[in-house]
């Protein structure tokens, strides 16, 4: 299977792509309404595409918190269904934490991952802060991430 990572900013043709399969995952199979899905952050985020021999199967975004200066966040990691378990979602999270430590700008990332893939982020060196919370009717929980 032939690997491609792509890294790109905003909401151009391969963006399309990353909405598809955050469609499919986000919106169809957890039924996260529509409209909570695309946020104003989408303009802003540097976006990472994963193809497999062509087919966009795995994105993720980043980007920094408007409100702390020292923090990126990092979420929609999403992978379609048919290619979980091939280590995708962790060459989407090692791609993206790669472009925030190229910006030597942040101290920290922030995620707000759902309770069933918080021993996931973990591995990566996240830590949950505080209690689990509902978001788009999926329980989550906070995680940092500490790069300084």
């Amino acid at each position: 299977m032939e690997i491609e990572v792509r890294v790109f900013a905003g909401c151009g043709a391969e963006f399309a792509l990353s909405m598809e399969i955050r469609t499919k995952v986000f919106v169809v199979e957890q039924r996260v309404p529509a409209e909570l899905e695309r946020d104003e952050f989408d303009e802003l985020a540097t976006h990472v595409l994963l193809l497999a021999d062509g087919e966009a199967v795995a994105t993720g975004r980043i980007f920094a918190d408007p409100l702390v200066t020292d923090t990126a966040r990092l979420g929609r990691v999403a992978v379609l269904k048919e290619y979980r378990g091939l280590k995708f979602g962790q060459v989407i999270i090692a791609r993206l934490l790669e472009e925030i430590r190229k910006r030597q700008q942040f101290n920290r990332v922030l995620i707000h991952a759902q309770s069933a893939v918080v021993d996931f982020y973990a591995r990566f060196g996240f830590k949950k802060v505080g209690e689990e919370f509902f978001e788009a009717g999926i329980a989550h929980y906070e995680m940092v991430y500490q790069l300084k």
